[in-house]
């Protein structure tokens, strides 16, 4: 697992990019890394999920978390799930309509996929 975090200072986003496999032994890894980007208090966090290889229940839960603590904070937190594995797993859990989804080319705004919040 690996996992870069790109900032826009213009726009005030932060994007934590994770690669390889997000499972049980991972997530805390991750969780740190996502917590070091919220620590800033970005208008958006976008957890960029596309490069993903595997995510099990943990890494799932750990996107609803981030969620959770943006909408508290009056943040906001976007998931970008791409086409494979990630974007499989978060449709067959039904997680499309609780999650602002970003597309695979977001424009510079991040605008977000109709996703309900």
């Amino acid at each position: 697992m690996t996992a870069a975090q790109a900032d826009d200072p213009r726009s005030g986003t932060v994007e934590v990019v994770l690669t390889g496999e997000l499972d049980i032994a991972t997530v805390d890894e991750v969780q740190g890394r996502i917590e070091a980007a919220e620590a800033g208090s970005p208008p958006l966090l976008v957890i960029d999920l596309s490069r993903l290889e595997f995510v099990d229940s943990s890494g799932v839960r750990l996107a609803l978390l981030a969620d959770d603590r943006a909408r508290a904070a009056g943040r906001r937190v976007a998931v970008r799930l791409g086409t494979g594995h990630a974007l499989r797993v978060f449709q067959a859990l039904g997680l499309m309509d609780k999650l602002d989804v970003v597309p695979l080319s977001a424009p510079d705004d991040a605008t977000v996929d109709g996703a309900s919040r």
